[in-house]
């Protein structure tokens, strides 16, 4: 037992450390054949030689000077061993949390849209409002009558970068209240599956509810991907522009889609673990286990209400379990729509559609209710709803039900997505025979499963059926950060308005989105002048000014640092020529008039000195360019061919020709795109290489609703993409087209997320 407590500490340390102590980064090899060495040169020996996608640790971002390879060495982690990579690569994944808030918090607020009070009264002024998991910190604790808290305690809290103001603590939730410690059935859930940070909050709810059930389920994604793949397909009704990410409404006037820190802190299953919101994991299929008390739990949840006559709850077992419904969820579902007692949707009564009365008809999911206007005519929800039943045929009790759950069965709860949480978020790996990963998602509410988990809470409370058996289906990622946190208040923007070299040309051209740039310099250049300015007032900007050129390759990054402390990092790459002669890089043949002895007289011939030529491969490499069988890729949309033909001949290439897709020479500002090829010579060696564009399909350098169309003809199997082509489309870099290679096309479009 000392053994287990001593183990539970040491774990229990490890996640109270800051999250900036984990060191190690994720990342995979991204060609094939690469050298792990054992030091940073090319002569060292070769500890292992591993293909693409091969997955490694990074040591430490800082990149390491050692010999043969011009982009410098990542010092990295594979199979236990530590070894060297040439950085060219190395890819990172997803997992260093960009755009997350991973700090611990101490208390949240537990409802949406809660006022923040100048003083300890509803009739003080409000100060903010503060959404659903909002952290805040808890200074004191006051009491104060006839207030307006039920609770009449009201928290004294800081807030939004530490603003002060007062809170009902009917509101407010202390992490140190909802979580607890039990060695033992610690170890039956990670016996389950469960990574530790999972445990403190299950435990206590094991502790509340012991009959409650809890079954891990592996998403089998990275955390950060996940996150990444839901951007720009969520909305919540917010002003905060901490939580947006753009002023212009995604729908209506109210609702706008959210950043990527907001989707992580409501993705975080572990943020939900608590007896209000647990409920978005209850497993909604049928539990043949249950199946001798699901009439007394739906007979429960309906009380003394005038559905809870076997003439309603028979059939909702009985259909539950043609179905693979659970029946609880059908009759929680019926009542969060229709009430205990029903309403005029279940009632059989008369209603008056387009001049004729009809009766005898039943929706219990009010399914196609939504007011509508036909003909000049107004129409309530209720009427559109038995007009609805009506078309369906259901004109008893049993077929509006069957109807019903007929409907909910075949939508989700059925294809692999049986809770709340996977209809919102679709990670779950059943259901990909049914539909793709992130898609097939019936609400756009980042807040929705709270939400609804919340409802059905209240609902199971209320018939006193909480002490009951619950199984709860919650997802697992990979990768997960120790904490994630709503993000913090204040001016979130850390973005660059303009970014220049002074003398010198970038490319591609400035783009606040796009992150990565290069810079030819002539030989001989020692220093450059990088001008950065940012976007907001508030951010601070690192790295700029006048920067030493020590090398033929240097790397300079420009870090802009919001004033919530979100950071994003643009990179210089600045590409110094080698040579001071000549139009190729390659040495002049001197005459008469160079440093040729001509010997007595002046007749002699000059001596005329052997032109050594770089390989094609090194020009390649030395241009940081990404070759893998023969196919270029790390050329990015919008570049020009004037950029890859000066980049090439700078660093040796004796002659280099660019054509397009349809074979026709291209050159200055024309746009290389997919499909487009370089003819490399330098001396005797002569190479042609393609280019595959990421995301630019059609082959013209930019990337259009052209390219996404045509990634949705290969997934339908209207029109296969093959080759380059095929290579251009993988955007996510597993080997595969989906739909998470079409989302991320449309984000781009869309300009939520360049790529």
């Amino acid at each position: 037992m000392k053994k287990k407590i001593l183990f539970f500490i040491i774990v229990s340390l490890f996640f109270c450390m800051p999250t900036v102590l984990l060191a190690d980064y994720d990342a995979y090899i991204n060609d094939n054949y690469v050298n792990i060495r054992k030091s940073a040169t090319t002569s060292s020996t070769s500890l292992y030689k591993v293909n693409k996608n091969t997955e490694i640790k990074v040591v430490d971002k800082k990149l390491i000077s050692g010999s043969g390879c011009s982009s410098k060495w990542y010092k990295i982690t594979y199979k236990g061993t530590t070894g060297y990579v040439c950085s060219r690569y190395v890819s990172f994944k997803s997992t260093t949390f960009s755009g997350i808030n991973v700090i611990d918090y101490t208390a949240r607020v537990n409802a949406n849209n809660v006022t923040v009070r100048k003083d300890k009264t509803t009739k003080s002024d409000a100060l903010a409002t503060l959404t659903l998991g909002a952290n805040v910190e808890i200074l004191s604790s006051h009491e104060a009558s006839n207030s307006g808290c039920s609770t009449n305690i009201w928290y004294k809290i800081s807030y939004y970068n530490n603003k002060i103001g007062y809170m009902c603590s009917k509101y407010v939730t202390k992490k140190s209240d909802i979580t607890s410690t039990n060695e033992e059935y610690a170890q039956v859930l990670r016996e389950e599956g469960f990574p530790d940070s999972y445990i403190p909050y299950l435990t206590y709810l094991h502790n509340k509810y012991p009959n409650w059930t809890f079954k891990a389920k592996n998403t089998n994604s990275n955390f950060a991907d996940a996150v990444d793949a839901e951007e720009g397909i969520n909305y919540m009704q917010t002003t905060n522009n901490n939580y947006r990410i753009s002023t212009v409404p995604a729908e209506g006037s109210t609702w706008f889609r959210v950043n990527e820190g907001v989707i992580a802190f409501y993705m975080d299953p572990r943020n939900w673990l608590t007896k209000e919101r647990i409920f978005m994991f209850e497993k909604l299929d049928y539990a043949d286990s249950y199946e001798d008390m699901y009439l007394d739990l739906v007979k429960a949840l309906f009380g003394d209400g005038t559905l809870g006559a076997d003439t309603y709850t028979v059939p909702m077992c009985t259909y539950g379990k043609q179905y693979r419904v659970s029946p609880l969820h059908i009759g929680s579902r019926i009542r969060l729509e229709v009430g205990k007692n029903g309403s005029h949707s279940t009632d059989g009564g008369s209603f008056t559609y387009k001049g004729k009365t009809y009766s005898g008809y039943y929706n219990f999911f009010n399914i196609g209710a939504y007011p509508q206007t036909i003909d000049g005519v107004e129409y309530s929800a209720i009427t559109m709803g038995l007009v609805k039943a009506k078309s369906n045929g259901w004109n008893t009790v049993e077929k509006a039900i069957e109807g019903g759950v007929k409907f909910l069965a075949n939508g989700y709860i059925t294809k692999g997505q049986g809770t709340l949480y996977y209809q919102k978020f679709n990670v779950s790996p059943d259901s990909e025979p049914y539909s793709t990963k992130y898609l097939h998602q019936y609400m756009t509410n980042i807040q929705a499963p709270a939400t609804e988990g919340n409802q059905n809470y209240n609902s199971y409370k209320s018939s006193g059926i909480l002490s009951n058996p619950f199984i709860f289906e919650i997802p697992v990622y990979n990768n997960m950060p120790a904490y994630t946190s709503l993000p913090a208040s204040g001016d979130g923007d850390n973005t660059l308005k303009s970014l220049s070299v002074t003398g010198f040309s970038i490319e591609p051209t400035f783009d606040k989105d796009v992150l990565n740039y290069e810079v030819n310099v002539p030989a001989g250049t020692n220093t450059v002048t990088i001008v950065a300015n940012a976007n907001s007032s508030k951010a601070t900007i690192s790295g700029a000014g006048e920067v030493e050129i020590t090398e033929d390759t240097t790397v300079i990054t420009i870090t802009v640092k919001a004033e919530v402390g979100d950071e994003k990092k643009y990179v210089i790459t600045i590409l110094r020529s080698t040579t001071t002669n000549g139009d190729n890089g390659n040495s002049e043949v001197p005459g008469n008039g160079g440093n040729t002895d001509p010997g007595e007289g002046g007749n002699t011939t000059p001596t005329t000195p052997e032109v050594t030529y770089k390989s094609v491969a090194q020009i390649l490499k030395d241009s940081g360019i990404d070759v893998s069988n023969k196919t270029i890729t790390n050329i990015k949309y919008n570049v020009k061919a004037s950029t890859v033909l000066n980049k090439l001949t700078k660093n040796g290439a004796s002659s280099v020709v660019l054509k397009n897709k349809s074979n026709t020479v291209i050159k200055d500002s024309t746009l290389i795109g997919t499909g487009s090829t370089v003819t490399i010579t330098s001396g005797n060696e002569t190479v042609t290489y393609t280019f595959a564009i990421k995301g630019d399909i059609s082959g013209d350098g930019k990337i259009t609703m052209v390219d996404l169309l045509q990634v949705l003809k290969h997934i339908k199997n209207d029109k296969k993409l093959s080759g380059v082509y095929l290579s251009s489309a993988d955007t996510s870099l597993d080997n595969k087209v989906t739909m998470v290679d079409l989302l991320k096309i449309l984000k781009h479009i869309k300009g939520d997320k360049k790529l």
